[in-house]
């Protein structure tokens, strides 16, 4: 019996060990920086974007199985064994750390005056594997391939023409297609925008200044044919996520200089405002944090080393292309992007700033890349407002 006795004390030991382990693992990867590693940062991208409450469920459950053996060594008369006050110190700081994005998240909804619903955070996905046929149509040939577009109208014809919002996707430049986030686009649909989802050239095919081609062919398409759409050619809002918003950004800002110019024939590709989520700004800072600039696949993406291609740089990097004269623009990030790191939005909006250029910049606490793909979660609730107003004041004048 006493050796049972000691096996089951040391079976409970470490089981209480193991969950404090587990408790200290879960604070340390949604809390602290990890370096850029696939398979770290997508495993805190799950952790943060798919199960919000991943740090306060796990660490109150713990909580709850470390206090019933302190009251019963409490009871005993016994001071509680080391394996119970590690296990209950751990499960209180696990818990205590778990509430803390919570109520950054709750501060900044209510700067933005918008609060935060509990029951909104389990509403569901924001992402399709693939893209919406019933809606997709031609907006150009380029190099003998089709390129295409999902266009989600709002199901009302409206009085007057309305407002549109292009919109290009993420997928670290070299994946991803259209209608790839359909939430935003039947949010906005409610809003009264029509929608112009689009695809656009990928790597290692595609440079990346001919994917910011692509999306101002794409703009240009849309004011050719904004009277077929009930659109208004002097109100298009150009957006986009992670990858996306970069390529939306340089074509906005570059819109009216000659390079880089449009894949197809396009009289006119600015657009009202421009709306980035996550997106990069420096290149030469992305490649330098992420990956070998000598790496044959990032100089044929960039067309070039930074030394021998570095107007090329410079066109794909908006932080460097800030000047008074930009759209208005707006800049969701998260502050714990574990892909494209916060400093990089921060960068942009200070040299914004320093140009006067009308700008938005609202930095998500704790909220990690692609935040919006859960599209409860309180970066997502905090997103939408935000866009909301931007495009009230931009986009219906």
């Amino acid at each position: 019996m006493a050796g049972w006795r000691a096996v089951r004390r040391w079976l409970f030991g470490a089981v209480l060990l193991t969950l404090a382990a587990l408790h200290l693992a879960l604070l340390v990867l949604v809390l602290v920086p990890l370096p850029r590693r696939p398979l770290l940062a997508a495993a805190s991208v799950l952790v943060t974007c798919w199960s919000t409450p991943a740090l306060a469920g796990p660490a109150l459950l713990g909580l709850l199985l470390a206090v019933p053996p302190l009251v019963v060594a409490g009871r005993r008369r016994r001071r509680p064994g080391w394996t119970v006050v590690v296990a209950l110190t751990t499960s209180l700081a696990a818990l205590l750390g778990g509430l803390a994005p919570y109520a950054a998240a709750w501060r900044t909804a209510q700067v933005h005056g918008e609060g935060l619903s509990l029951r909104e955070q389990f509403s569901g996905v924001n992402y399709a594997k693939g893209p919406d046929h019933s809606r997709t149509l031609i907006y150009g040939r380029i190099d003998k391939r089709r390129m295409k577009m999902d266009v989600w109208l709002p199901r009302e014809r409206p009085r007057a023409r309305r407002p549109a919002v292009v919109w290009v996707h993420g997928g670290g430049w070299e994946s991803g297609h259209r209608s790839q986030t359909p939430r935003w686009n039947q949010w906005l649909n409610d809003r009264g925008f029509a929608v112009f989802d689009i695809d656009y050239r990928l790597a290692p095919r595609a440079t990346q200044l001919q994917q910011i081609g692509d999306v101002k062919c794409a703009i240009g398409w849309v004011r050719g044919n904004a009277a077929r759409y009930d659109v208004d050619p002097g109100r298009i809002i150009l957006a986009g996520t992670s990858a996306g918003a970069n390529l939306a950004l340089s074509a906005a800002y570059t819109a009216r200089d000659p390079q880089p110019r449009a894949s197809c024939r396009a009289r006119d590709t600015s657009v009202r405002a421009v709306v980035s989520l996550y997106g990069p700004t420096d290149m030469a800072g992305l490649i330098r944090t992420g990956a070998d600039p000598a790496d044959p696949a990032v100089r044929r993406f960039m067309g070039g080393s930074l030394k021998s291609a570095s107007d090329r740089f410079r066109l794909g990097s908006p932080a460097q292309l800030a000047r008074a004269d930009v759209p208005p623009t707006l800049l969701l990030h998260g502050s714990h992007d574990r892909l494209v790191p916060v400093a990089q939005a921060r960068e942009l909006s200070a040299r914004l700033s320093a140009a006067g250029a009308v700008h938005e910049y609202v930095e998500i606490p704790w909220a990690d890349h692609a935040f919006d793909y859960n599209w409860g979660n309180w970066g997502t609730q905090i997103a939408r407002p935000v866009l909301a107003r931007f495009l009230d004041v931009h986009a219906r004048r």
